[in-house]
């Protein structure tokens, strides 16, 4: 075997450091091709829930992630709402999405700030950065000790939320809790302003992609290079393949990659109705994905305010809403988790047990993105050594999306 080759096979058995889960790289130096092994063991939630029931599965799907477990619990409860034809009040939905804002910036700080930040700045791990700038890593704990008080104070918990259930909430925060909220989000946003700086003035490596970027918009999700789809056909337009070497499944839209979260969102304005042109993000360099997050994590805290100011206008009503008379008993729960779209679709029989389920989280989206762009890193870097290119692909990865262990629900 020629020497590059048995480099190739030898590479390919190292684990990507500072990732959530267990992938390893396998580069092609001669066709200058990357492929990702992700080797988590399979962990078959779709056929837990087959059998359970419907009150059962909010609690049961925040355990494919311990990253992102509020996501699940909510995309869970607005399929089972839907299977049951209920409609939840304007203010459950006010609640539900200051969850989300504390989801998002819980997962965004962990992800730009202690797993991508230290590629940037010369550092093995975050907790080296308490040394060498002790102000910066101070106020990146400030900002993730946020996300998981806000977390808290509405799920019940910072990791599994408790106080959610179908048609609304078990029981909700006090008043005096979210007026805590308010002022310690208040005294944040000028962290989150100075986190945006962080990352603005980041060395990003050169890197060009023609991005296809995809991101739900009301009930349909919109793309930047061609048309865009019902989320109520998200199956027919969004395929998942299991291949040779790796125990994931990876994403495409009508055979092609792309990338879904913070970026994708920014582009298209789904999320929020704001202008990023000050940000001077390149949507074409995933690594930008970053400096995203970073933004994203102001807007949503900007968001909280308005939503914490609105319910402390009203009293809180803890009443469930009701099924249906005649409920559809299949239903699609589709919401932005941190790192782009996710769905999760259920079909119950009458005595609401489920007799389908089916996931599709943000990381399968990504993984085929990732891949083509890690190609075209080592085409447009073709003057680095081996070790050099090996090391940007890890760096591209962590800043892409490296929640590995979502992949292999």
């Amino acid at each position: 075997m020629p020497k590059k080759q048995n480099l190739v096979m030898e590479r390919s058995k190292e684990y990507i450091a500072k990732i959530e889960g267990h992938g390893s790289l396998a580069i092609n130096w001669n066709k200058n091709s990357v492929k990702l092994n992700l080797l988590e063991g399979e962990r078959l939630f779709e056929g837990i829930l087959v059998g359970k029931t419907l009150e059962e599965m909010h609690w049961i799907t925040p355990r494919i992630c311990g990253v992102c477990p509020i996501a699940h619990n909510l995309a869970s409860l607005a399929s089972s709402e839907a299977a049951l034809g209920i409609k939840i009040s304007d203010q459950t939905k006010l609640l539900r999405r200051l969850m989300q804002i504390g989801q998002n910036v819980q997962s965004h700080v962990l992800h730009a700030v202690f797993l991508a930040l230290p590629d940037y700045i010369g550092i093995d791990r975050i907790t080296e950065l308490n040394k060498k700038d002790p102000k910066k890593f101070a106020l990146a704990l400030t900002l993730k000790e946020l996300g998981d008080e806000i977390a808290y104070v509405m799920a019940g918990r910072n990791v599994h939320p408790t106080r959610t259930t179908i048609g609304g909430f078990h029981n909700l925060p006090s008043k005096a809790e979210l007026k805590n909220l308010l002022d310690g989000i208040k005294r944040s946003i000028p962290k989150a302003r100075a986190l945006i700086k962080i990352f603005q003035g980041l060395d990003y490596p050169e890197l060009h992609v023609n991005l296809e970027l995809l991101a739900q918009k009301s009930d349909e999700v919109i793309s930047n290079k061609r048309r865009g789809f019902s989320i109520a056909d998200y199956k027919k337009n969004i395929e998942e393949k299991v291949r040779d070497g790796s125990t994931a499944k990876f994403g495409a839209y009508q055979g092609e990659g792309y990338m879904v979260g913070s970026m994708a969102r920014l582009w298209h304005q789904s999320f929020y109705k704001k202008d990023v042109s000050q940000f001077d993000i390149n949507f074409t360099n995933p690594f930008h994905n970053n400096l995203a997050q970073a933004v994203e994590t102001l807007f949503e805290l900007e968001d909280g305010v308005k939503i914490i100011e609105t319910l402390l206008r009203e009293k809180l009503n803890s009443t469930t809403a009701k099924p249906a008379k005649n409920p559809p008993l299949r239903g699609i729960g589709a919401i932005e988790a941190p790192r782009g779209g996710l769905y999760h679709e259920v079909r119950v029989n009458k005595k609401g047990v489920i007799t389908y389920a089916n996931i599709i989280t943000p990381t399968v989206q990504n993984l085929t993105s990732m891949e083509t762009s890690a190609t075209e890193l080592l085409k447009q870097h073709s003057g680095a050594s081996q070790k050099e290119l090996k090391h940007l692909i890890e760096m591209l990865i962590r800043a892409y999306d490296p929640c590995i262990t979502c992949s292999v629900h």
